[in-house]
Parts: structure tokens; C-alpha cells; sequence
């Protein structure tokens, strides 16, 4: 009598639960999720529960973009008709991060709170509005009402970046409650406004990256609850002061100069790095005799410059007793 071999059957990919096929859809690219589509009547909906919702010129855009495809449509026009597609048919809950980047300005304000919107009702974690140019100047930036994104309706927000915005913050903006990353670049925001936005996510915020915000001279983040441990401050050309937390740890700065730090003596610093554009005639100077009255406590420093000459420093210099490691990129001359 023969016996027949029974052959065990495998597991089969299509047989896996849902939540598990979500969550390997949404390591993919959204556009490659989508096409899963054509599979079978099973999968021809799960990538609308995709959790990485990146819009970008390249993702939704590729190729030439003079104009849309075959119908000669503004690019922009046909970029945010296939974003506002793809948001129509997601299912609008579970985004964890949810991206869109592409030159957008104020005259698509209205199509842009509708992006915003449904960021905060799908509870996502992390949001990036990146309007950019990268080959004109916005004369009208997006100007973002903070209040579609205040505590009462984005709870669940984590991490925000917004690029070439114009951000105004209203009085009655009632903050973050568990916002923990910021980041602002080109962005049109004023000294107090910056003060105030910080302030009222103070709580828990602990990274805050600025980058070419030409209107802030003064940067004030000195808040006793502050939990900023983090700061990154890059070409902001007019900033001319820093007055920061004292529990701050670690610092970022680029600019054409040293700007003054404060309170003296009382920053918790261990981590500076700064890297100046151009000829600095003090920054040595400056590093040697009055950045470790600020900044006592610094362990790693991490110094680039162009001296315009060999400086003199004076003949006692105070010492870092809690230096461990230096890094100092040097060089002299006016070219």
C-alpha cells in the first residue's frame, strides 16, 4: 500500500491579517502601495490605510513640469488634484507622518487647510509643509493658521516642519501638548511670535531647528518648565543675541558671525558646535575668553572659521575643565 506524502501548505502572504498587510504596505513608496491595487478584489483597498503619506514633486510629479501631462495644466494645478485624490479615498485614520513638498504659495490656501485637516483628523504623528522654490522667490508664502493644529485638535501632532510659510501666531493659540520636534526654515516669523510659539509647547518640546528665518534678530527661549535640550540655528543673517533655556544641552549655530550667548554661567551646554561664513575677526577671541563664561560645562566643541588675521589672544585664557573633546577648523588670510 502506498502512502501519499502530504504536502503542508505554506503560508501564504495574502492570507496574513489585515493590520499586518497595512503595516508592510506602508513601507513601501504610496505610489508602489497603490499599485498593489490590481492584485485581487482583496487587496484592490489596503493601501488606503497607508501610514507614510509623502506628496513630493518627484513622487506625483516625475519628469518635465512646464506643464501637466497631456493637457497642458499648471503643474501645480495637477499636483494638488492627485494629492487631494489620494486623501479622498484614504480611509483617514492610523498616519503616522504625512509629507507635502512642492513650491506651493498663499493662492492655494484654501486647498492647503484641507491638507491640514485631515492630517490632524487621521491623528498624525509627524507633519511636514515644505513649499519651497527652488527656482523663484514666493512673493506670498502660505500664511498657516496655527489654530487648525492648536492643543484641542492635534493631540496626537509629535513633530512639525514647516518651509517657506508665513507664520503669524494668534493670541488665543492654545499650544502643544505633545509636540516634541519643530523645525522652521524660511519661514516669516517674528521675534515674539517665535517666543510665544515656543512657549506654549514648552512643556515637552525638546528639538527646535531654525534655518534662514531672516526676520529674527533675537532669539529668547528662557522658559524655567522649557525641555529643549536641542537647538539648531542656521543663516538667520539679522539674529544678533540668543538667550536660551537653562537646561539646553546641545547647540547647532551657522551664521556670518558670533552672536552673544546668555545667561552666563548657568547653561547646562555639552555639546557646541558652531561653524561661522566668512571672515571672523573675534572668534577666537571670543571661544578662549568668554564662551566658557556661558558655557562652562561644554565637553565636545566643534569650531569652523576664516580668521582675517592671527588673532591675539590676552596671556591668561580660562580653561573648559569639562572639555574632552576639541575640534577646531582654522584658517587665516583674506581669501
Amino acid at each position: 500500500m502506498m502512502m501519499r506524502s502530504k504536502r503542508r501548505k505554506g503560508l501564504q502572504l495574502t492570507n496574513l491579517p489585515k493590520d499586518i498587510l497595512c503595516s508592510i504596505l506602508s513601507r513601501l513608496p504610496l505610489k508602489e502601495a497603490v499599485r498593489t491595487s490590481i492584485l485581487s478584489e482583496r487587496w484592490k483597498h489596503l493601501w488606503r490605510c497607508h501610514s507614510n503619506l509623502e506628496f513630493s514633486l518627484r513622487s506625483v510629479l516625475p519628469g518635465p513640469r512646464t506643464n501637466g501631462p497631456n493637457d497642458g495644466r499648471p503643474w501645480k494645478d495637477v499636483f494638488i488634484q492627485r494629492v487631494d485624490a489620494v486623501l479622498q479615498q484614504h480611509c483617514g485614520a492610523g498616519v503616522d507622518n504625512i509629507q507635502f513638498q512642492a513650491p506651493c504659495d498663499d493662492e492655494h490656501g484654501e486647498r492647503i487647510e484641507g491638507w491640514v485637516r485631515f492630517a490632524v483628523a487621521s491623528k498624525a504623528r509627524q507633519l511636514i509643509l515644505d513649499f519651497s522654490a527652488t527656482h523663484h522667490i514666493q512673493q506670498h508664502p502660505y500664511k498657516i493658521d496655527l489654530r487648525l493644529l492648536d492643543d484641542s485638535e492635534s493631540s496626537h501632532l509629535q513633530s512639525i516642519k514647516l518651509c517657506a510659510v508665513s507664520l503669524k501666531v494668534p493670541a488665543d493659540f492654545k499650544g502643544f501638548r505633545n509636540l516634541k520636534r519643530v523645525f522652521l526654515a524660511d519661514t516669516d516669523i517674528t521675534d515674539g511670535d517665535l517666543q510665544h510659539l515656543v512657549s506654549n509647547c514648552s512643556s515637552v518640546l525638546e528639538f527646535l531647528g531654525i534655518s534662514g528665518c531672516g526676520m529674527l534678530t533675537r532669539l529668547r527661549i528662557s522658559h524655567l518648565s522649557n525641555k529643549l535640550k536641542h537647538l539648531q540655528v542656521y543663516d538667520c543673517r539679522l539674529l544678533r543675541a540668543m538667550e536660551f533655556n537653562f537646561g539646553l544641552v546641545k547647540l547647532e549655530y551657522k551664521g556670518p558671525s558670533i552672536i552673544l550667548l546668555s545667561p552666563p554661567g548657568t547653561l547646562l551646554l555639552a555639546d557646541v558646535c558652531i561653524k561661522l561664513e566668512g571672515i571672523s575677526t573675534n572668534s577666537l577671541e571670543y571661544m578662549f575668553t568668554k564662551l566658557c563664561h556661558n558655557a562652562p560645562r561644554v565637553e565636545t566643541l566643534t569650531l569652523r572659521c576664516h580668521e582675517g588675521k592671527m588673532a591675539a589672544l590676552p596671556g591668561k585664557l580660562h580653561e573648559f575643565v569639562h572639555l574632552k573633546h576639541l575640534t577646531l577648523g582654522l584658517t587665516f588670510g583674506n581669501h
